[in-house]
């Protein structure tokens, strides 16, 4: 647990090492922003402390480089694509953003937690696509319902492609493939890797699903300014 994203309450809370450089990255009051920190996983050897604070259309993002603090910010006007990784006890949210709105190259931020802590950064990631905090897309389902014909053809992307509602209310048209390879430690066991994509009313969902790993993008992201007023809690 010690190990595990936290929700952080008040100024107090943040960790020594990034208070300078959020206080100088919030536009507004500490109740503007919510905000998130993430220590290092011993048992992740890739693992990196951060911290990060959105509100006020803004993303500000705080990494531990040998201890020192790099610093991002962000409007959401910036972000061009947004992906989310999922493979046993690891998830990440990659979001790439326009440095400069002039040039074409994108940057890349990565936010790696552990699934368990999906409700600190399910609200992010909504947040982002400019929904409610709090939106649920098997909710949004109710009323127009994955096609029937996606399950027949992969009960895998049936269940994940809910998430494209966060782009559109209805799912239509879709690109379905999938693929037969060997595994890879034990050769006679075949495995299948699958990729889904749908165009929906503000942009473009995929998917891409082998054997533990599921990876969501959501790309040529429309209405990118509308990133909603946060909840005060």
């Amino acid at each position: 647990m010690a190990e595990w994203p936290v929700r952080i309450w008040a100024m107090e809370e943040i960790p020594e090492i990034f208070d300078l450089e959020a206080r100088k990255s919030m536009k507004g009051t500490f109740n503007q922003y919510h905000m998130v920190y993430s220590p290092i996983r011993r048992t992740a050897p890739d693992s990196f402390e951060y911290m990060f604070g959105y509100g006020e259309g803004e993303i500000f993002y705080l990494k531990n480089e040998k201890n020192k603090v790099r610093r991002t910010v962000l409007k959401c006007s910036q972000i061009e694509e947004i992906y989310t990784q999922r493979e046993l006890l690891n998830a990440k949210i990659i979001v790439k953003y326009k440095a400069d709105l002039q040039d074409g190259e994108l940057e890349t931020l990565e936010f790696p937690y552990i699934p368990s802590v999906y409700y600190l950064y399910d609200p992010f990631l909504n947040w982002m696509l400019g929904l409610d905090q709090e939106f649920v897309p098997a909710l949004a389902e109710q009323e127009h319902p994955r096609p029937e014909k996606l399950y027949k053809e992969s009960p895998v992307m049936y269940n994940y492609v809910l998430a494209a509602y966060r782009l559109g209310d209805c799912i239509g048209d879709y690109k379905y493939t999938s693929e037969q390879h060997r595994h890879k430690w034990m050769p006679w066991k075949k495995v299948v890797e699958e990729w889904l994509e749908v165009p929906m009313s503000r942009g473009t969902f995929t998917l891409h699903s082998l054997e533990y790993l599921t990876e969501c993008g959501y790309l040529e992201l429309r209405n990118k300014n509308a990133a909603v007023q946060l909840k005060k809690q």
